[in-house]
């Protein structure tokens, strides 16, 4: 069985996501994630709930574009760097915010339109509760962390509704279709509505399905989570877009 690298987390009922990170800080404000990014080697296909929360935590934010908008303060961003003077890569994560904090005032005057106004390198707004950054004390393989993020079923977009039902402490259903399973849904949804409009049978209906390669069972499902995920609710519609 391929081994690959995840990224732990330990749950905590006290935050979002578990205890024990590694951060730098210099005003000890709390953060809303509180994450340790210690890879492990998993000897497992399926992923616990734990890990899987994590790996899509750091997908949605890996190798995002750093932000100087007020908007953008708590969007989190994931990088792997090579710290000086090590031969080795660890994780990085952190609020856009946490990263302003942490960045020093450069202030200066400039004169536009005979208006002086103060310039300064960061947002000019408080900085309480952030600066904060999360590293991962072991490191890091690169490829091996990227491959078992492109593992991971779904889109960026249902990353975010994953992560936005787990910070109201819900266990999102994790079943979610691949894009093969999607491509057969979309198929036999297409034929078990023609053949319901045609008044045909359920046996008919059933057979449609099974053409697919879908049980009825599965196809069931996968029609749950539409109504569960808006995300794979619009893949659904595009790929019957497409094949109407």
């Amino acid at each position: 069985m391929n081994k690959i690298i995840i990224i732990l987390i330990i749950m905590s009922p006290s935050v979002v996501f578990g205890l024990g990170d590694t951060s730098k800080s210099n005003d000890g404000g709390s953060q809303e994630f509180s994450i340790k990014l210690d890879p492990i080697v998993v000897l497992q296909q399926e992923l616990s709930f734990e890990q899987e929360a994590t790996l899509r935590f750091v997908r949605s934010a890996y190798n995002q574009s750093r932000s100087d908008r007020i908007e953008d303060r708590d969007k989190w961003i994931c990088w792997l760097e090579r710290p000086t003077g090590s031969s080795f890569k660890r994780l990085g994560c952190a609020r856009n915010g946490d990263l302003w904090a942490l960045r020093p005032n450069t202030a200066g005057v400039t004169t536009r339109l005979n208006q002086t106004v103060q310039k300064f390198e960061k947002p000019f707004l408080g900085t309480a509760g952030y600066g904060n950054i999360l590293v991962s004390t072991r490191p890091v393989n690169q490829k091996k962390l990227e491959r078992a993020l492109a593992a991971l079923s779904g889109s960026n977009e249902f990353d975010d509704e994953f992560l936005a039902m787990v910070k109201t402490g819900m266990q999102p259903p994790r079943d979610i279709p691949d894009n093969e399973e999607l491509l057969s849904f979309a198929k036999a949804w297409l034929q078990v509505d023609k053949a319901y409009r045609a008044r045909k049978n359920e046996d008919t209906q059933i057979a449609a399905i099974d053409a697919q390669g879908l049980t009825l069972l599965r196809y069931n499902r996968i029609a749950e989570l539409v109504e569960t995920y808006q995300s794979i609710e619009n893949e659904v519609a595009e790929q019957i877009a497409a094949l109407r």
